[in-house]
């Protein structure tokens, strides 16, 4: 914790994936990972939700997961929200929180306190947890997962990434790796857990021969669309809790997708990379008027999925365009942000399209103005600024080996005693905040493994 200073430039460089700067191949949308000791559990914003029981239905239905959608998973889950202590009392509402739920209340929609993994949270420093926590309150898998196992005697290489793994005999056998000062490490094993993401385990399985199949295929995101509100009072959007409100009122708008509302703590940096650009003025214009601005994300649950692509040089490059169906959904969901920064009391009201997507409540036009402005101005790369957090299935698990990659144990069809234990594993996109959810399967996964290793 003492190396986490709390500041965006060097909590961006050396915490995330290419220092926060990967996107798809078309620009389409922008991608963040947590490449550290921890992962993306160190940079996350501690929400926390078990996964919706309509997606575990539609596993068990489209994937014949059964085992997912019952009481084995389940004590999975309880153990995780056990071991990560998650509970809603560190969910302090900050005047971002008093905003939301005015409007919520005025609609009449479903409001909620947040659950989050934290021991010991204070507000002067919970802004900051995607910069890594400071004083150690996030129960990330730094604090809980990986301390457990470092107590029991594993021991943690780190700054070595995994160049492939080792298959002899159709079996897993080891990793290969490389430090940053240029040596090669071997590492034997009688198993494998990959772990490195829905971009990099699909890398590392190329690179090891693994390629062809669905290996790389179904990369499903949650892009984030955000609606911005300028409000008359002060809302100091950088300060308080990370976030301690969220609405699942449109979480299921039909089949299973939909939106659902959350907010965050702003500093600057994030204003700037989700506000239009109309020019210099303009955007000194909306940056001073940080201090009076909320921005509400629509999580969405995108039905249709892109792919992880990787070339001759082994690097991997992500490939996603938002669908015609998935657009839908998202217009809806401005439509929902703008009710609800409208009934919160927002003066000015505008999205995160590249052009200037505006309304002002009572004067010139209303919500319909914004959507037909959004619609001018397009929902494709470089005309709507979209990001995900939360990237998965890439190596998804499945009850066929021609729609997976893994089988409902989380070993690989192709490569025995080689399993998938992160994002990369989970079938679908929840239309939740995954951690839960992936450090779930992640145990159910290891458990099997366990009582196979005897």
């Amino acid at each position: 914790e003492e190396d986490f200073d709390g500041a965006e430039l060097s909590g961006y460089a050396r915490l995330y994936l290419n220092g926060g700067g990967v996107a798809t191949d078309n620009q389409s949308i922008g991608l963040l990972a947590g490449p550290c000791l921890g992962g993306g559990t160190l940079v996350n914003y501690t929400w926390c939700f078990r996964p919706p029981d309509f997606v575990r239905a539609d596993w068990k239905d489209r994937f014949g997961l059964d085992e997912w959608a019952g009481p084995a998973f389940d004590e999975s889950l309880d153990a995780v929200w056990e071991r990560l202590s998650i509970s809603p009392e560190s969910s302090i509402p900050s005047e971002r929180d008093h905003a939301m739920r005015k409007g919520l209340e005025s609609l009449g929609w479903h409001s909620e306190v947040m659950q989050r993994n934290c021991k010991g949270c204070k507000e002067e420093v919970c802004r900051l947890c995607h910069y890594g926590c400071q004083i150690g309150a996030k129960q990330s898998t730094m604090k809980t997962w990986l301390q457990d196992a470092h107590d029991a005697g594993a021991r943690i290489l780190v700054e070595a990434p995994v160049n492939r793994v080792l298959i002899e005999g159709g079996r897993a056998r080891g990793v290969e790796a490389r430090t940053l000062d240029g040596h090669v490490v071997t590492v034997r094993a009688k198993a494998v857990a990959l772990a490195a993401g829905a971009i990099h385990t699909p890398a590392i399985m190329v690179r090891s021969g693994m390629d062809g199949g669905q290996v790389g295929k179904n990369l499903m995101l949650h892009p984030v669309l955000l609606t911005w509100g300028i409000f008359d009072e002060e809302v100091r959007p950088w300060e308080g809790t990370l976030g301690a409100t969220f609405s699942d009122e449109f979480l299921d708008m039909g089949e299973g997708y939909g939106i659902k509302y959350e907010q965050a703590a702003t500093p600057p940096s994030i204003l700037a990379i989700f506000a239009p650009w109309r020019g210099s003025h303009e955007s000194a214009e909306l940056m001073q008027s940080l201090r009076y601005t909320a921005g509400y994300g629509g999580l969405q649950r995108a039905r249709d999925g892109g792919e992880v692509v990787v070339g001759p040089d082994g690097l991997p490059s992500p490939r996603w365009e938002l669908s015609e169906f998935d657009r839908d959904v998202m217009r809806r969901g401005l439509d929902g942000a703008a009710q609800l920064l409208e009934a919160g009391g927002a003066r000015r009201i505008y999205s995160s399209h590249a052009g200037w997507v505006s309304y002002e409540p009572g004067r010139d036009g209303g919500r319909e103005s914004l959507l037909e402005a959004a619609d001018r101005c397009g929902w494709g790369p470089a005309q709507v600024t979209l990001g995900s957090f939360h990237l998965m299935g890439t190596a998804r698990m499945g009850s066929s080996r021609d729609s997976s990659v893994c089988d409902p144990t989380g070993e690989t069809w192709d490569v025995k005693g080689l399993y998938v234990v992160d994002g990369a594993v989970l079938p679908t996109g929840l239309g939740v905040n995954p951690m839960v959810t992936i450090e779930a399967a992640a145990h159910k996964i290891s458990r099997g493994l366990a009582e196979r290793l005897g």
